[in-house]
């Protein structure tokens, strides 16, 4: 009898309620799910749940689900699909407002039972060209400045261009069981990238198809104003700050391709931004070139000589990268095409005629077995 009357006393105080879903309210989608985000956090439980729609019929919503700190949203057996010519991201943090980011905290978005996100069947950008040209309205679900973050569970479906960003200061993130259904469709159809100023993220169990890298981290920031008529990738801007250095992230566990014949991994910092304690393990490139899947440039890149606006990396700002387990089915294992230090590379297995390392920069204790 105690233990059923505290129960009650903390449903009562509203700390422990159940899941809100959209269903109960009416509207278009978005307004279903915007209601439904509203009253749950008005009553306190800051947790809402997608179910399936009958007949497998998907979700169609004309604007980015935004999400607040504190705050779970579960896909559960459903499809959320962007409606036909919608030109934003699918799921966004709520502070993530160009011009005016408001840091958020702890925000899930997790899946169950085989849901999808997905960005379209279409280009919603034409009759212009699709992909990171238009900016980052085209990123599926897209987080700036949040401290505590977990994105699970989902298969992401031929997006505008990248599956997921995370940028400006996210940190203490998870973005685990992910999968991509791309088909290079659209340009630049990334699968999950790590910008500047974030740090202390892991990233596991990845699979599926990109257009485009499946892992990036993409270190780059500009003094440049982004030309006229188009906006940048980064929703909090890319010019310098003190604070954006990338470092103490984890990934492992990819079997993966890239349609686009790309690459599986990619680390890159430019502009005298630092890329550090990275640790890549267990990357599998699934590129079947016998069914004439394109072959990977590399499974993972390192650096490179293009892609910096203000002054390419120099020896010392990418180092401490440990690489324990890469699997190719392209061109090459490994390419190191920026400064690498004080980093080691083991484990690479490649084809028969497939080159392990190509290295075509300055390195400094570096080994490579």
């Amino acid at each position: 009898m105690r233990t059923m009357t505290v129960i009650a006393a903390i449903f009562a105080a509203g700390r422990l309620s159940a899941a809100i879903s959209p269903m109960a309210f009416e509207g278009s989608d978005s307004d279903r799910i915007g209601l439904a985000i509203e009253r749950s956090c008005s009553d306190g439980s800051r947790m809402v749940t997608i179910p399936p729609k009958p007949n497998g019929a998907a979700w169609l919503i004309d604007r980015a689900i935004l999400l607040p700190s504190d705050f779970t949203l579960e896909l559960n057996g459903c499809l959320v699909q962007l409606a036909p010519g919608t030109r934003d991201n699918l799921i966004r943090n709520a502070g993530a407002v160009e011009g005016r980011i408001s840091p958020n905290r702890n925000i899930t978005v997790r899946g169950r039972n085989g849901a999808i996100l997905c960005g379209g069947v279409e280009n919603h950008y034409a009759p212009n060209c699709s992909g990171d040209v238009n900016g980052w309205t085209t990123i599926g679900i897209l987080l700036c400045s949040v401290d505590g973050f977990t994105i699970e569970g989902v298969t992401l479906r031929e997006t505008q261009a990248w599956g997921i960003s995370v940028e400006n200061g996210c940190m203490n993130g998870r973005i685990a069981g992910i999968r991509f259904e791309d088909t290079n469709r659209m340009r630049n159809q990334d699968g999950i990238d790590v910008r500047k100023g974030c740090h202390d993220i892991v990233i596991e169990d990845v699979s599926g198809v990109c257009g485009d890298d499946v892992v990036a981290l993409t270190a780059l920031r500009s003094d440049r104003p982004v030309s006229p008529g188009r906006r940048s990738m980064q929703v909090g801007g890319n010019s310098p700050t003190d604070h954006d250095d990338v470092y103490n992230v984890i990934i492992r566990n990819v079997k993966a391709r890239c349609a686009g014949g790309h690459g599986v991994i990619r680390l890159l910092c430019q502009d005298g931004i630092r890329m550090h304690h990275v640790v890549v393990s267990n990357v599998t490139d699934t590129t079947d070139v016998g069914k004439g899947d394109k072959p990977a440039q590399a499974v993972l890149r390192i650096g490179d000589v293009n892609y910096w606006s203000i002054c390419p990396a120099k020896l010392g700002d990418m180092h401490h990268i440990t690489v324990d387990g890469i699997e190719a089915k392209g061109l090459l294992g490994v390419w190191v095409k920026g400064a690498l230090s004080d980093s080691t590379l083991r484990n690479v297995v490649v084809p028969d005629g497939v080159r392990k390392y190509d290295i075509t920069a300055q390195i400094e204790n570096v080994t490579a077995l």
